[in-house]
């Protein structure tokens, strides 16, 4: 699959990169190897960490690649313009995934359905469980306004049948038809599918879907290397290393060790 932009990296990987940084901050490749214990304090190791450059174009076109596979149309103009980065985006698909994806966020199933069906119909004719979620979140939607008779009926009408003809999916329903059992739904054991964060995951799948369809990459390289922090600190912690966490990624704070 064809990705955004290129990626310069002089053709090193996310895993050769975090490879060499292992060894750099920790010792050599026997030390790696070796159960011995050894320890950094966060100083040691933000002092260890500067050794490794990076250069600034190749930050910027991690959060551009981000940016633009997500569909925050806005924010990836604004950001390409300061930064002065030429970067080659597909300005029609961004901008389709930009109404699609404010449409999912803003609880309006039903227009985003309509917004993809009209960009590519096969996205929703050949994605089953994605579709069961789109309409699962239509009733999630009805839920949320306290509409429970309308959820009973549209979850009677449209899920139903679904769920008979994937078994795999009634987990899921039963979850979601449980809430209907709260009087305050916000009360139950699953009060999180009501959360934004719920409507997010809906429009990320539905976006991966769209980005698909036109033999785009579905996993940006920002996330990748998030993912490759949480595996570096693995490793080091079951090599017996101690030395400062990053627990939580959205504030990139390094714990103490």
């Amino acid at each position: 699959m064809s990705g955004w932009m290129n990626f310069p990296y002089s053709g090193m990987s996310e895993s050769s990169l975090f490879r060499s940084m292992l060894i750099g901050i920790s010792g050599n490749q026997e030390t790696l190897a070796t159960s011995q214990p050894k320890a950094a304090n966060k100083e040691e190791w933000l002092e260890a960490i500067k050794k490794f450059s990076v250069p600034r174009s190749a930050l910027n076109a991690i959060v551009m690649e981000y940016l633009a596979k997500e569909g925050f149309k806005g924010a990836a103009m604004a950001f390409k313009q300061e930064v002065g980065l030429n970067a080659d985006v597909d300005m029609q698909l961004l901008g389709e995934q930009t109404k699609v994806r404010k449409a999912v966020e803003a609880g309006d199933i039903q227009t985003a359905m309509e917004l993809v069906n009209d960009f590519d119909p096969d996205i929703l004719d050949t994605n089953p469980k994605l579709y069961f979620h789109l309409q699962q979140q239509q009733l999630l939607e009805l839920i949320r306004k306290g509409q429970t008779e309308d959820a009973l009926v549209f979850a009677q009408n449209e899920l139903s049948a679904r769920g008979e003809e994937h078994p795999e999916y009634l987990e899921e329903l039963e979850q979601v038809m449980g809430l209907l059992a709260f009087d305050d739904p916000n009360q139950g054991p699953f009060a999180d599918m009501l959360h934004n964060s719920q409507r997010m995951k809906v429009a990320s799948e539905l976006n991966d879907a769209i980005l698909a369809s036109q033999n785009k990459r579905s996993v940006d390289r920002l996330s990748t290397l998030m993912k490759m922090v949480h595996w570096a600190q693995k490793e080091l912690k079951e090599r017996h290393i101690v030395c400062p966490t990053m627990d939580n990624i959205s504030s990139s704070t390094l714990n103490s060790s």
